[in-house]
């Protein structure tokens, strides 16, 4: 599932939130403070105005919108319908009005805004101003979605069912005391008797890091968290365990992925919250083999489905020579005269390489036979030491170092057989 951050949803899109327990639609109307001047800096984020009429409602006993019925109908009632993640996340918010009623009332913006969380809009955030009708109320600037004057028109069209319907808008008609601004069936505006009952589309502001899913739903995530040994991890010459923790406040399972230098090396599916994690391929000998001498980046990325977090640290590789033997020695009933061995990797042609073999690796003082020559070459190793006095028993011993090249590089296995 693709998920992405509210604030980068395009204005116009439509993200769905939950309202008495059913999805409803909401259009992207603004992302961002329309404008610094007249609004509140508590007015950044994304702007939500429902698609379609909620209900229908009067106005109130006259103009003044902060002690109208709708406005507390908006922030009581309808806003404890909100889904309850959404609900809490709903900023709080002074949003420019006219205080008072619209003959009586004066003019408030900025941090003098009506505080808030659900809201009408208004008459100028619709795409009105005063050069359409001076009884407009300067109480706020156009909203992205809408377009100016009569050209917005069907920007602003809402239906109630299957039907165009009026709905209120919050500025007062400045003349009087009694009458509202609202849209139109067919977009346009007209001042309403607030006594009437008309169409309520509330509006609301959320976080712009909020997250949408790919069907368009919103919700509350709290990113997945690490935490490591370091970022800065310096020189190493031998494996090393860089340990990390995967958390997440909301107990989603988690998805891990290593990556050294970019490249994916280890990936790790449903990881509990809290869980104690090793970076792979840095902790074991033969992964550690696998990487070049210089500077390396091993990085972590921890998603919870909704959101992917990651972590990085650095470490230099200065291994300038290796060897292999085996732990314990492959004895055998009778004798060892001939072998053959294997060494697969990365070895520079000026590397120092030296294959060893012995037949009587259980004596107190092996016979070493040295065996580049025929290892390079691919052929047979004949044994020159013919005794064995602790009985037969095979092993091998290579070596490499770093020529004047500089070059580095590795063994990936050593393999072979004997009789």
């Amino acid at each position: 599932m693709a998920n992405v951050k509210l604030g980068t949803k395009a204005v116009g899109s439509i993200v769905k939130i939950k309202v008495n327990g059913a999805s409803k639609d909401f259009i992207v109307v603004q992302q961002g403070n329309p404008n610094t001047s007249t609004y509140d800096s508590s007015c950044n984020g994304t702007w939500l105005l429902m698609k379609d009429i909620y209900t229908t409602s009067t106005f109130g006993n006259n103009n003044s919108y902060k002690d109208s019925s709708i406005h507390t109908y908006l922030n009581g009632t309808f806003y404890n319908l909100i889904d309850s993640n959404i609900r809490a996340a709903i900023k709080q918010v002074k949003i420019p009005y006219q205080n008072g009623t619209g003959s009586g009332g004066s003019l408030a913006t900025g941090s003098n805004g009506l505080s808030t969380k659900v809201f009408l809009l208004s008459g100028y955030e619709v795409g009105w101003t005063t050069s359409d009708n001076g009884y407009f109320p300067k109480d706020g600037v156009r909203l992205a979605y809408f377009g100016n004057s009569s050209s917005g028109n069907s920007k602003r069209i809402a239906y109630n069912g299957s039907y165009a319907a009026v709905w209120w808008l919050r500025s007062p008609y400045t003349n009087g005391s009694n009458s509202v601004w609202g849209v139109n069936t067919d977009g346009s505006g007209y001042g309403y008797w607030c006594g009437n009952s008309y169409g309520v589309r509330p509006a609301f502001i959320l976080p712009s890091t909020l997250v949408v899913s790919d069907d368009g739903t919103v919700s509350v995530n709290t990113a997945p968290t690490v935490s490591t040994d370091g970022a800065a991890l310096g020189r190493k010459n031998a494996a090393f365990a860089w340990k990390y923790t995967v958390r997440d406040a909301d107990g989603d399972t988690l998805t891990v992925t290593e990556k050294l230098d970019g490249k994916t090396t280890k990936t790790r599916t449903g990881v509990a919250s809290g869980t104690a994690l090793t970076f792979e391929q840095t902790a074991s000998a033969a992964g550690f083999q696998k990487i070049l001498n210089g500077n390396h980046t091993i990085t972590v990325e921890v998603s919870d489905g909704k959101e992917t977090v990651s972590t990085s640290a650095t470490f230099t590789k200065a291994v300038h020579a290796a060897s292999v033997t085996l732990a314990e020695p492959l004895a055998v009933e009778g004798d060892i005269t001939v072998a053959v061995l294997q060494v697969t990797g990365s070895i520079p042609d000026d590397a120092k390489f030296k294959a060893e073999v012995t037949n009587n690796a259980l004596d107190s003082s092996p016979v070493w036979q040295d065996a580049t020559t025929e290892v390079k070459k691919g052929v047979n190793i004949v044994f020159e030491n013919k005794t064995a006095t602790n009985g037969a028993a095979f092993n091998f011993r290579v070596s490499v170092e770093r020529g004047e090249s500089g070059e580095g590089g590795y063994i990936e296995a050593v393999s072979g057989a004997f009789q």
